[in-house]
């Protein structure tokens, strides 16, 4: 299940006026479309409402501004969707323990919080990274072709409607749908190499002002 549907237009505008100056607003666009979908698909998962969500992508990324511009990414350590998905769990673990008075019921938290992350979370984690990285490369590959065939590339390969629904629905032919196909799925291929390349190895825009 996904939850990464959400008002990511607001969210960006909170993000960028709390992290980004005007040098890098673009970079810090940029690496709000990588991995903002990802980071609050697992504050949902973890049991959050849309709205504390939200709060943890402004977090996270406030930890971002403060941390990327010095951090070192080591392949050896582990893959940078370790290291972010962990600081989301850091967040929402402490926007839970927050609301916890009780002692006993803190210690068994942190306790649960301390333990390996389950197999089901680490195949959600990374059904999660190759959608943004799908989301992303289909964001890039947009502009760069006509709408209609943009949208008929989306409906037939991507979302998987009929071919016979497709061709009703645009107007054209079966081979005309099987050359768009041919020919934005070599593109898609390559834009997919070029956004987990980056999602795996961040650059970051600058130091916050």
């Amino acid at each position: 299940m996904t939850y990464r549907h959400f008002n990511n237009e607001t969210t960006r505008s909170s993000v960028l006026r709390a992290v980004a100056d005007t040098e890098n607003e673009a970079a810090w666009q940029r690496l709000f479309d990588l991995y903002a979908g990802f980071v609050f698909s697992i504050a949902r998962s973890k049991g959050l409402n849309d709205s504390d969500a939200d709060d943890i992508v402004q977090t996270v990324f406030a930890d971002l501004a403060r941390n990327l511009p010095t951090f070192e990414y080591d392949r050896a350590k582990g893959r940078f969707r370790s290291h972010l998905s962990g600081l989301v769990h850091w967040r929402v673990n402490d926007r839970l323990r927050s609301g916890k008075r009780d002692a006993e019921l803190k210690s068994a938290f942190w306790e649960e919080a301390k333990s390996a992350a389950s197999a089901e979370d680490e195949d959600f984690e990374e059904r999660e990274w190759q959608q943004a990285a799908l989301e992303e490369a289909l964001r890039r590959i947009k502009p760069e072709v006509r709408p209609e065939h943009y949208a008929t590339f989306v409906a037939s390969a991507v979302e998987g409607q009929d071919t016979d629904v497709v061709t009703k629905l645009y107007g054209i032919s079966r081979d005309s749908l099987y050359q768009i196909r041919k020919r934005l799925t070599v593109k898609l291929h390559e834009k997919l190499a070029e956004v987990r390349a980056e999602m795996d190895a961040p650059c970051a825009p600058g130091p916050r002002p």
